[in-house]
């Protein structure tokens, strides 16, 4: 063999050489494929507990909610007893029962629920839904102050 040939020769891996070099790439590939996926299995579960507990969290809100509005009407229909009869009386007694309402339907419902329901209400009424909010924390400011 002259000395180009053996040049060339010496270039060429061998073919063992390229199946153990394509065996090494494919481990190491499958490893990469295993550690990505165990990764992406320990983010979705931290992901899941997060959302747990923020939804164990807005549950407990929502109850704390139910109970403000169950006082909030106690007061009211202590405050329209004193009034005595008549329109006003009959009003606030409204008024009274209408948070009652929204206390039990805050106990019945979960937060998907409840976020659901609201988001259709706005979409369907925009203007009463920012009209019904302003004037309930208008009354629930005269009622705690």
């Amino acid at each position: 063999m002259d000395d180009q040939h053996m040049a060339d020769a010496a270039e060429e891996p061998s073919p063992g050489a390229m199946d153990t070099a394509k065996q090494k790439g494919e481990q190491a590939a499958q490893t990469a494929k295993q550690k990505t996926g165990q990764m992406a299995d320990q983010a979705q579960q931290k992901a899941g507990q997060m959302t747990d507990k923020a939804q164990a969290k807005a549950d407990q809100g929502m109850d704390m909610a139910a109970s403000g509005l169950d006082q909030a009407a106690d007061t009211i229909r202590q405050q329209g007893q004193q009034m005595g009869g008549g329109t006003v009386s009959n009003a606030v007694n409204t008024a009274a029962n209408t948070l009652d309402s929204a206390s039990q339907y805050l106990r019945e419902k979960d937060t998907d629920q409840l976020l659901n329901d609201l988001e259709s209400l706005v979409r369907r009424k925009p203007v009463e839904s920012v009209l019904v909010a302003a004037g309930v924390g208008f009354v629930l400011s005269k009622i705690f102050s």
